[in-house]
């Protein structure tokens, strides 16, 4: 099973980090799949740039050998809503099993 974290990571830091290694430790996840949001529809816009969070998330993340960086929300146009997301992983990747991963500020 592949874990689905969705967020804005503006920045990504040790509260995002820790918290996905102990959910892929104790689900035993295959991956974890951070995927950063690209123009958020909840909340204010980031202060970073797609492109800045793009390339922090994925030097934060580089150490773990179980963590991959998607950016599907980044290279679609439009808002970012993760029931899209899902469906476009689902349609990609029809023979495997995702769980939504939420921080307690979901």
């Amino acid at each position: 099973m592949i874990g689905i974290y969705g967020g804005t990571f503006d920045p990504v830091h040790f509260g995002h980090l820790r918290p996905a290694v102990d959910v892929v430790e104790t689900l035993q996840l295959e991956q974890l799949w951070f995927i950063p949001c690209g123009e958020p529809v909840h909340r204010d816009a980031p202060i970073a740039s797609c492109a800045d969070r793009l390339a922090m998330l994925q030097l934060a993340t580089t150490d773990y050998d179980k963590f991959v960086v998607d950016d599907r929300e980044i290279q679609r146009a439009g808002g970012s809503y993760m029931v899209d997301t899902v469906s476009s992983l689902i349609q990609d990747y029809p023979e495997q099993q995702f769980c939504l991963v939420v921080g307690m500020d979901a």
